[in-house]
Parts: structure tokens; sequence; C-alpha cells
């Protein structure tokens, strides 16, 4: 077995100890059923989707200016994942040990243990797609993504079955604690089997001095230059709007739908099921058919999602509906990863990932924010409606926008 071939089997490894992980604390149904428990509302629901989402896009490119191309190196990159680690560690800890009437010191530590965690993947984010770049061979990347997250939600589905069942009888007694420490050995062997990877390209380029102060400047030029960059990113932020309801199916399904915690122990797997199925799919469409395919696909089984999730008199429907939720939210590592490393060469991936993702960060913060805002006030029907409006747009965009698949020829030959 070749260099490539091993690094493709340990990558997917990797990605399946993660995903197991990330099963037990899923953020669209665990941490928001977590909130609900504690009696917040859709806003509070909304603004950790925010964070969540905020915490992962926003420090990538600064991330990627400031920490030198080593970071790419997957023995040094497996150490960056520690302070992520800590995260869901500290809520469970708190969670443990405080005592049940501390509502309010529950959701703080919720919203600090999983900032933590979702910043410290942003850190981490821009050189592990690096570092990826270097030990996957081009032609493979759409399928070692497609196979990897399938991989993860095939793994996230076992345990996110897990840690409903636990909700459902621990609930804030054990359920929770459970569900958010038991992750932590999951995540750090996921680390330690990202380490074993070998790199088969070089270090990507090492940022110019004072390109950390220069970041901004370097934003808004990729905004105002028309291209496959700017392309890309319109569609992204269509997406997250499109996608961004999904944080709150769980808060609608229980404050609105009166839905009995019991079934979260299938829509927790459903989610999982449509993140597994639409890695595999998307990450094929990416590969043989292009990427427009792709966030077809992916805009197609959000849009769904939104129909589907409001026929809840059979729980079969919102099952449904949290599948295409897991689909649309499969695009973002899969069919974006792809797309950047398409539109850079491995010299200036890392630099191209972080920049691509920190201008993804306001909308990140601002949609599910605004969509919890929204369900808070005008009623969650607004909050779906909205994102069905930006999936259509999305779709215009999609079929009238300009290119994607134009991309600079990097060191490793052919266009990427």
């Amino acid at each position: 077995m070749n260099q490539a071939h091993k690094n493709f089997t340990l990558g997917i490894v990797h990605e399946a100890l993660w995903g197991s992980g990330m099963g037990f604390f899923l953020p669209a149904t665990i941490l928001p059923l977590a909130l609900v428990d504690l009696g917040q509302s859709a806003v509070l629901v909304g603004l950790m989707a925010a964070l969540f989402s905020g915490g992962i896009t926003f420090p990538q490119v600064f991330s990627a200016l400031a920490l030198p191309p080593r970071f790419t190196d997957p023995k040094t990159l497996a150490w960056l994942h520690v302070p992520a680690i800590l995260g869901p560690l500290l809520a469970g800890l708190a969670f443990a040990w405080l005592p049940p009437g501390a509502r309010e010191g529950r959701v703080l530590f919720l919203f600090a243990g999983f900032s933590l965690f979702s910043f410290g993947c942003g850190v981490i984010v821009p050189h592990w797609v690096a570092c990826l770049g270097r030990c996957i061979p081009e032609n493979r990347r759409g399928r070692y993504f497609g196979s990897s997250f399938f991989a993860n939600g095939l793994c996230a589905i076992g345990t996110s079955w897990l840690a409903s069942h636990w909700v459902e009888r621990g609930g804030m007694n054990w359920g929770y604690s459970s569900c958010f420490m038991v992750p932590v050995p999951f995540l750090l062997a996921s680390a330690i089997v990202l380490s074993r990877l070998k790199p088969i390209l070089p270090r990507p380029k090492a940022p110019p001095p004072g390109a950390l102060w220069k970041s901004f400047g370097m934003m808004n030029h990729k905004l105002t230059q028309s291209g496959p960059f700017r392309t890309g990113l319109v569609l992204a932020v269509l997406m997250i709007l499109a996608s961004a309801p999904g944080n709150l199916y769980t808060a609608y399904l229980r404050n609105e739908a009166r839905v009995d915690p019991f079934w979260f122990q299938l829509f927790s797997p459903s989610l999982a099921m449509g993140a597994m199925a639409g890695a595999f799919l998307l990450g094929w469409l990416a590969d043989h058919r292009g990427l427009k395919p792709a966030f077809a696909v992916a805009l197609a089984a959000g849009l769904a999602s939104l129909v589907l999730v409001n026929f809840w008199g059979n729980p079969l429907w919102p099952a449904l509906g949290f599948t295409g939720s897991g689909m649309i939210n499969a695009a973002y590592p899969v069919v974006l990863l792809v797309m950047i490393l398409k539109l850079s060469g491995h010299q200036e991936s890392t630099l191209q990932q972080g920049l691509f993702s920190t201008l993804l960060s306001p909308w990140s913060v601002g949609a599910p924010f605004l969509c919890g805002w929204l369900a808070e006030k005008a009623g969650y029907s607004w909050a779906f409606g909205f994102a069905g409006v930006c999936a259509l747009a999305a779709f215009g965009f999609l079929l009238t926008g300009g290119k994607l698949e134009e991309g600079r020829k990097g060191k490793s030959g052919g266009s990427v």
C-alpha cells in the first residue's frame, strides 16, 4: 500500500472517530435540547447556533496568517486539537457537579464549553484542510471528503442515538453530563490517528510579513474581484441562510409541537444519517459531475427539510426533515472544501480556506440568531419561510451565476 492509500485510510478512521465523539453532542439536536430542558427561549437556541458557527468560521483567516506552515504537519496539528477537546469536558464537568437548581450556571458553562470547542475548531480548520491537501492527491479529494464524512456520519448515527437515549433517561441528572464527557476519548483518539498521516506534498508558503494586519484588505479585494471565489462565496452565504433554521427544529418540535423527547432517539440518528448520505453523494457529485450539481442537491435537501419538519403528527416526516438538514450541512465540509482546494494551489490552501471561512463568519453568526429571533417574535413559520426564500434564491443564482470550476495550476499538477 503506497503512502497516498495509507493517508486515505487513516484519514477516514480519523474522521470516523471525530464523528463518533460529536454524535454525543450534535449541535442541531442535543445542544438545543439541553437549552430547551433548561427553560431557554428560541433566541438562546439561535444564539448557541450562532456562537457555534461563528466560533468555527471567524478565527480561520487569522489562524492561517498567524500560525506558521509547520502547523500543517500532522503531528503538530494533532496537538492543536487539545483546546477544542477541552470544551465538551468543561461543559460535562459543570453539568455533573453543579446542583440541579443551578440552571443559569449550567447555561453559562454550556455556552462557555462549546464556544471553546467551536473556537478551537476554527483555529484548526485552515491548517487541517491544508494538511489533507498535502496528504491526499488532487484526483481523490472529492471521494476522500465524501468517504471520510460518510464514515463520520455513520459513526455519529450510533452515538447520537445513544446520546438521545441518555437524555431521555437521565436528563439533567446524568444524561447531559454523559453526553458531554464521554466524547472526549473519541476526540483524543481522532487527533492521535491524524498524527499518523505522512504528507506527500511540501508545506504551504508562509504568509508574507505583516499579512495578519493586511487580512481585511485581502478580504475586500476578494469581494470586489469577480470570479469563482466570489461566486462560491455568494452561494455559500445563501446556503447558510437556507440551512439556518436547522438548529431550531428541536426547539420547534419540543415547544410548539410538544413532541415527546423519546422521538429524538429517531431524530438525532436521522440527522447523522443525512450527513452520512449527503457526504457520500455530494463527494461523488463534486468529483464526477462538478460543483454546481452538488450545490443543487444540497439545496434541494435543505428546502425539503423546511417543509417536512412541519408534518409532526407523524414522527417519520420530521425525521426525514432532519435527514434533509443533515444533507445540506454535509455540503460545508465536502463541497466547500473541494471548491476551495480547486480555487487555490496547495501552496495557498491554508490562507484561502481561512479567508473564505472568515468572510462567511458574519453570516454564520447572524443567520441562526436572526432565525431564532424571528421564531420567538413572529413564529417558527416565519423563520422557516425566510430560509425557504433564501434556498430558492440560491437555486436562481446557481442557474445564472458565474463559473465555479476555474482554478489555478498547483504544483501537484492539474487544476486545483
